[in-house]
């Protein structure tokens, strides 16, 4: 009985979106307090050097700017072959009770990502201390393992499936050159732990039959409504599906385009550089 509904199911949806169609999905973010933290405060004789990088920023502010860069909303658009994942961004008021000071905390990541299953192709944009570029890879290959647990979002069945991520060769040896100036002596804001291959956890749906879902994560038989990854947890708050309707799905061309492999190696110059090893996080003051 329950492979006969599961049919219905899935003729139903090929039924409803055989023709054209687009839909638009709705996440938000917030930190995955479950996880490891992967870079944190370094110990008490590291700290010293850390005082006058925080001098003159408040407390509170900097908590609340450490809270905004976890909390955030998204918007991935998608069509049959084609999909595009961004953050929606609000502007905000100025805030007169931190002296003329503001603090913005910026995490990697937050470019805008296309994806084509199609073609099998895949934009990404990037930044990297100002250097804007747009990163054109073929799609990875995700060795998804589909399980038999459910649960019900929305007003859709979804479906657990899981994998595993490895680490990065440019994080490893981030790591490393992390390990070898402590070794030296040399005092960091941040303490690095050694990075590890990280659980991708995903709610998809196969009542939409497409293989979409945030930040680039894609391969399953349905959207992907819900995402765990090591910092953030994606949820999905709205969803709207228009049949017999097509949208064009544009691609990000707000930087040079580069390959994956020019990028690392872009990507490993500039990490050497970077004198106080304080990883993907960026304090920044902005004095009015």
């Amino acid at each position: 009985m329950k492979n006969i509904s599961k049919f219905c199911l899935l003729l139903f949806s090929a039924t409803l979106f055989g023709q054209d169609f687009y839909g638009k999905v709705e996440y938000q973010t917030i930190q995955n307090k479950s996880k490891k933290e992967a870079v944190s405060i370094s110990k008490e004789s590291e700290k010293e050097s850390a005082k006058d990088a925080l001098a003159g920023i408040d407390k509170e502010a900097f908590e609340e700017a450490m809270k905004k860069a976890f909390q955030k909303n998204y918007l991935l658009t998608f069509n049959k072959n084609e999909a595009l994942f961004e953050e929606v961004v609000a502007l905000e008021k100025p805030n007169p009770t931190q002296g003329g000071i503001s603090v913005s905390i910026s995490m990697s990541g937050d470019g805008d990502k296309y994806m084509n299953t199609k073609d099998k192709i895949s934009y990404t944009e990037e930044d990297i201390f100002g250097d804007e570029f747009v990163i054109k890879d073929s799609l990875p290959k995700i060795a998804w393992e589909i399980s038999n647990e459910t649960k019900i979002i929305g007003d859709y069945n979804c479906v657990k499936a899981t994998y595993t991520e490895p680490v990065s060769k440019n994080d490893l040896e981030a790591y490393e050159r992390y390990q070898e100036k402590t070794k030296n002596g040399k005092p960091s804001f941040f303490e690095m732990k050694k990075p590890e291959p990280q659980t991708i956890t995903a709610w998809y749906t196969s009542e939409i039959p497409v293989s979409f879902g945030p930040n680039g994560v894609w391969g399953l038989p349905g959207l992907i409504l819900q995402l765990e990854n090591e910092n953030y947890i994606y949820f999905c708050t709205k969803v709207s599906i228009k049949n017999n309707e097509t949208v064009k799905i544009k691609i990000p061309n707000s930087g040079k385009v580069i390959s994956k492999k020019e990028y690392e190696k872009y990507e490993k110059k500039m990490q050497k550089q970077m004198e106080d090893n304080d990883g993907p996080i960026m304090i920044r003051e902005i004095k009015n």
